[in-house]
């Protein structure tokens, strides 16, 4: 199993985006000192033997994303929302789960979409409550205050066994929320670090996908992330306290993409799980992604609503998630495919 995890997270950590974005090595910097600090095992695998073990069939998760904010991202990016609606998908298939978003106002439509594209419904508590491969999506204040009282009355009411982050940025140490490039996004997004610090005080489950730093799950490499990132330790906006997030996870994936890294989760789950439709294949990586686009999902980096994330193209996401099938069914075969020949 472990040469399995090491191989997911070889790939879903090969450098592919721009150069200068943020530039070469970062993201296996910021690799490393994640598996050090969780004591060296793959972290997808760790990810998910966390998540098999911890939620059951008919328990409830949360999952959270977007960077829906105005006027550049109006209704978010393509990074977050797929990786979102794969780890909704892997756990309703693979453990019975029932997955709750919760997101921003600007990311409900993307969010809603990109579910239905990976082959989950999204429906009313009641009606999750009672039918399979069902989730629901509930929005999140922008206030901070309020952030803070919504998230105990979400938790309190849903009891949820896990919550994930894929690509939602979190505040710095002064409270203030970055894009990567270091600008201030604070008053245009939803507080939903909230949910995570509520959370690990109940000692509830959190996962993490990163790629830059400045999302949910970077407080766990936080100082790993002022020494590389662009930005990390010194931003643009005039809290000059960079963007590395400080909003800690049980479990932080550090990957190209945070789609990426979520796709890494759900690859093992299917795996420890044994069955290889808990991940999604490279048809559904299409119709998600269009989907996304066409419910107003941007680039993240050209702002335009093309088939692409983060300057990787959908073509080529296809191809990361049909090596990873490869791996999920090859790892799964039995003996006879070991004798000699």
């Amino acid at each position: 199993m472990q040469i399995l995890g090491n191989n997911v997270d070889r790939l879903v950590t090969v450098e592919i985006r721009p150069r200068n974005f943020p530039h070469r090595g970062f993201i296996s910097k910021l690799y490393d000192e994640a598996r050090e600090r969780l004591g060296g095992t793959p972290l997808t695998l760790l990810a998910a033997e966390n998540i098999q073990k911890n939620v059951k069939d008919n328990d409830n998760v949360i999952i959270v994303t977007g960077v829906g904010y105005l006027p550049f991202f109006a209704h978010g990016e393509t990074d977050g929302p797929l990786g979102a609606a794969c780890l909704a998908r892997a756990v309703s298939l693979g453990l019975g789960a029932k997955p709750i978003f919760v997101v921003g106002d600007h990311d409900l439509e993307p969010v809603k979409w990109t579910a239905k594209a990976a082959g989950i419904n999204i429906e009313e508590y009641d009606i999750v409550k009672q039918t399979r491969h069902t989730g629901g999506i509930i929005p999140f204040p922008y206030e901070d205050e309020q952030g803070e009282q919504i998230a105990k009355e979400i938790i309190d009411k849903y009891a949820p066994k896990a919550l994930f982050s894929v690509e939602t940025l979190g505040p710095n140490r002064k409270g203030v929320i970055h894009s990567a490039m270091g600008l201030s996004m604070t008053s245009g997004l939803p507080k939903l670090h909230h949910l995570f610090v509520e959370a690990r005080k109940r000692g509830i489950l959190t996962i993490g996908c990163i790629d830059c730093g400045n999302e949910i799950g970077g407080g766990a490499i936080e100082g790993e992330v002022r020494k590389v990132a662009r930005y990390g330790d010194a931003c643009r906006c005039p809290c000059k306290s960079g963007i590395a997030c400080a909003i800690e996870t049980d479990v932080t994936i550090t990957a190209t993409t945070s789609n990426w890294g979520a796709y890494g989760i759900a690859a093992m789950l299917a795996v420890l799980v044994k069955n290889p439709e808990v991940f999604h294949d490279a048809d559904t990586e299409r119709r998600m992604l269009e989907a996304c686009i066409m419910a107003g999902g941007v680039d993240g980096i050209s702002l335009r609503p093309i088939p692409v994330v983060d300057s990787i193209s959908c073509e080529a996401g296809q191809g990361l998630v049909t090596l990873l099938h490869m791996i999920i069914e090859n790892g799964l075969k039995g003996e006879e495919y070991n004798r000699e020949i």
